[in-house]
This record gives C-alpha cells, sequence and structure tokens, in this order.
C-alpha cells in the first residue's frame, strides 16, 4: 500500500467515511507496520469516543497533534531525504484533517449546549392555583415561592446568565437565594420588584383595589411600569401601596400616573403580620373594610360572596380567622358585625341583621 492510500484511509477512518473494506484493508496494512498503529492509537485518542466528543478540550488537541507530529518526525529521521518532504506534506493534511474533525466536534457539542440552554430559557412553567387552596414550589435557583389562592405564575425551566425573571397575578410569598450577580425580578401588571437575595410578599390580583409589595427582610426595588424613571427602594417592615386602576372593560383607559405610598409595618411579632397571614392559611384584619375582607374569605374558602345589602361594605370590621369552617369563620364575625348570612352551595349571601 502506497503512503497515499495509507493517508486516504486514515482520513477517512477518522472521518467515520470508511466503509467496511476500506476499514479492513487499514487494519490490515497496520499490522503489517507498527509504527504507523502507534500513530493511528494516539490521532484515536484525540478523537475520544468520536469526532464530537463532549470530553476533547482544546488544550489536549495542542498536546496530542504535538505528539503526532513527534512520532512523525522520529519515524522519519533514518529516511531519504526525497522521502522526508513528501511524507512530512501529505501528514500535515492528515494532522488538519484530525484537527477540522475535532474543531467540528467541539463546534457542534458547544452549538448543541447553547441550544439546550436556549429551549430551557424558552419553556415556561405556568401554575395556576384554584381558590380555597394555597402552592409552594422551588424555582430553578432555590428560591422558595408560596402562591395564594386565585393566583397565576410563571417561570422558565432554567434562568438566564444576566437576570431571574418571573410574572405573577395574584400574591406570593417569596425568599429569594443570594446572588449578586443575577437579580430577581418579580413582573406584575402594575410594576416590577427587583431583588437580590431577600424575604418580602408581591399581592397583585387584577380587581384589587391596590397591588402591595411587603419587605420583611433584605432590599427591594419596586419600578412602576407606567412610569419606569420611578424606582422606590424599600427597606424592612416597609409596604408599598400601589392604586390599581380598575376600568370596566367598555370604558377608555385614562392616561394618569399611578398613585402610591411607602408605609411602616406595625410593630409586631412576625407571625401577627396581618400582610403575610395567609401563607399559614390564616386571614387577619384590623378595622377593614368588610368587602376587602369578603375578598379574602372567597380566595381561602373558595366560595363567592354576594353583598344583598349594599352598606355591609363598608363596615369596619376587625378579627382573625385561623382553622375554622366557613359556618365558624361568618359565626365570628357576626358576633361583633350586626348582618346575617346564609350559604347556598358555594354562594355566601350578607344581609343586614333586622333590629
Amino acid at each position: 500500500m502506497s503512503k497515499s492510500r495509507f493517508i486516504e484511509l486514515m482520513a477517512k477512518s477518522m472521518g467515520k467515511t470508511a466503509n467496511a473494506e476500506e476499514l479492513a484493508e487499514l487494519d490490515m496494512f497496520l499490522e503489517q507496520f507498527p509504527d504507523y498503529k502507534k500513530t493511528y492509537q494516539v490521532t484515536n485518542a484525540l478523537k475520544g469516543n468520536g469526532a464530537g466528543s463532549a470530553e476533547t478540550k482544546p488544550e489536549e488537541v495542542n498536546s496530542n497533534l504535538e505528539e503526532i507530529w513527534n512520532r512523525i518526525k522520529s519515524s522519519n529521521k533514518n529516511t531519504a531525504n526525497d522521502t522526508k518532504v513528501k511524507p512530512m506534506f501529505r501528514w500535515q493534511w492528515v494532522a488538519a484533517a484530525v484537527l477540522v474533525f475535532v474543531a467540528a466536534g467541539a463546534l457542534f457539542y458547544k452549538k448543541t449546549e447553547q441550544q439546550d440552554s436556549l429551549t430551557a430559557e424558552n419553556i415556561l412553567h405556568e401554575i395556576h392555583v384554584p381558590y380555597g387552596k394555597t402552592e409552594k414550589l422551588k424555582l430553578p435557583d432555590g428560591t422558595q415561592v408560596t402562591l395564594n389562592a386565585g393566583s397565576t405564575f410563571s417561570y422558565p425551566e432554567a434562568f438566564e446568565k444576566n437576570s431571574r425573571d418571573v410574572s405573577l397575578t395574584g400574591e406570593g410569598f417569596f425568599e429569594v437565594t443570594k446572588n449578586a450577580k443575577k437579580p430577581f425580578l418579580v413582573h406584575t401588571a402594575k410594576l416590577v420588584v427587583k431583588v437580590l437575595g431577600t424575604v418580602f410578599n408581591v399581592k397583585a390580583y387584577n380587581n384589587d383595589k391596590t397591588v402591595e409589595t411587603t419587605l420583611l427582610k433584605g432590599k427591594v426595588q419596586v419600578e412602576l411600569k407606567n412610569n419606569p424613571e420611578k424606582r422606590i427602594i424599600l427597606l424592612p417592615n416597609e409596604k408599598l401601596i400601589v392604586v390599581n386602576n380598575r376600568e370596566p372593560k367598555s370604558a377608555k383607559p385614562k392616561e394618569s400616573k399611578i398613585e402610591y405610598q411607602v408605609t411602616e409595618l406595625p410593630d409586631v411579632k412576625p407571625d401577627e403580620v396581618k400582610e403575610t397571614a395567609w401563607v399559614d392559611n390564616r386571614i387577619l384584619f384590623t378595622n377593614e373594610a368588610f368587602e376587602d375582607v369578603a375578598v379574602q374569605i372567597e380566595r381561602k374558602y373558595n366560595v363567592q360572596v354576594v353583598f344583598e345589602n349594599q352598606k355591609l361594605r363598608t363596615e369596619q370590621i376587625s378579627g382573625l380567622l385561623d382553622k375554622e369552617s366557613l359556618q365558624e369563620a361568618l359565626g365570628i364575625i357576626e358576633m361583633t358585625t350586626p348582618f346575617k348570612f346564609r350559604i347556598e352551595g358555594q354562594t355566601v349571601y350578607l344581609s343586614k341583621k333586622e333590629k
């Protein structure tokens, strides 16, 4: 077999284009020339498990190519001058072929890895929590999220390199894993909450009067979507209240700035913070309008509350609902508020108690 034929078969073998007959011819030739067989084994080591082996690194390629050249040079020392030049020239093509195969394999692996990453970032998980339930989940970065009833939450299979973006409609309690290089962003219809690692609560139901962000630990930055230049920094035990402009579907949207205020939480024990009582399946209310408490009752007990007497909506009530049944919960409120109720299926009717 001529050397040119050997080079051709070797290149085809490494490129996985050789047929069975050509591979048999190459093997037979290598058995007759042990020195060439050693060199062939080195090139196979260079390829790993295939030209696209993920284990082949650039530094390994350079090292193995250097070893190939050393073997070639040492095997040609005792040959005639006219046989030195041509084989070396041909071996350059072999080395180039090997390098092309490895580079193409590495590029393919890198591209596949990038595509997998992009695919993961594009896969969105969407969680819908029905009334009467709450749900806990752990995000890809380790962040713990508790979702309140009636909430919709979406997050990617894998977060992007520069940020961790999630979307929320409803209410969520977040315990964010710290990562100074990768801020955590909660997107709602009215605002975006940006954190690095902290504990906070976001209430952003579309039909509520307000959108609230309550910070318990750490530090957050809130950006109002209709006024992105306005950034509000919250410190521990502060709450941001943003007016939720609710317009009827038939009404034309008004171009008005979102009104907001920052308030401090009362100095109470952690388990007495009413903004996060729902995490423990409780409702804590102090001098709140009955209609606002009724919304929380709807979510907790999966019912619809109907006010047959509209004046009841503005009644100020206080109390704590924990593990009581719906009947018991309404009975507790009834002890301090002049109203009566009846339950028909999943609907609760409230009316004014006659004197």
